[in-house]
């Protein structure tokens, strides 16, 4: 039988190890740590789209823990529209706005499974709301939600950057 010393300095041992191995596991910003919380986005319309979608603007709201949560309101745009919004990878001043696609695996695909996304079609007078739900975990690489125009009006206003809403994420 185990005297109460020995006890307590067993389990104080044990917290010290317990400790240890959890600072050798690395930071969020050494390992792409899971975020794990929520956050916003004021989405406005990009420079590109000014002249096209000049009143364009959204919110969304993000949350993660088990997998995530985005959920995405728009006003300004074309009605009638199907658009497609990602989490990105890089911030709205970036070229382009966003940079690319948050990737769950950035060594993966850009494709389906690998990324959140989210696919809406505005009303009559050009509002839209979503909300997905997906099993990917965001990490410290997601800093910025973009909605996409449709290739087709993008190419008719004679534009070759279909970003027409950025906004980054913050706390």
């Amino acid at each position: 039988m185990q005297s109460r010393r020995a006890t307590a300095t067993t389990a104080a041992i044990a917290a010290a190890l317990l400790t240890a191995a959890a600072a050798g596991c690395g930071s969020d910003a050494e390992d792409g740590g899971d975020l794990g919380g929520s956050w916003t986005a004021a989405l406005a319309t990009t420079a590109a789209w000014s002249a096209v979608d000049p009143n364009g603007h959204g919110t969304a709201d993000v949350s993660t823990g088990d997998g995530t949560r985005v959920q995405l309101a728009v006003a300004g745009l074309a009605a009638s529209t199907e658009y497609t919004a990602h989490v990105h990878d890089g911030e709205c001043d970036d070229t382009p706005p966003g940079g690319g696609h948050w990737l769950a695996d950035p060594d993966g695909e850009d494709a389906a499974g690998n990324i959140v996304e989210l696919v809406f079609t505005t009303s009559e007078t050009g509002t839209g709301e979503v909300t997905e739900s997906s099993g990917l975990v965001l990490d410290d690489r997601a800093e910025s939600i973009v909605v996409h125009a449709p290739d087709a009006i993008m190419t008719a206003e004679g534009l070759t950057d279909n970003r027409v809403l950025c906004g980054d994420l913050e706390d």
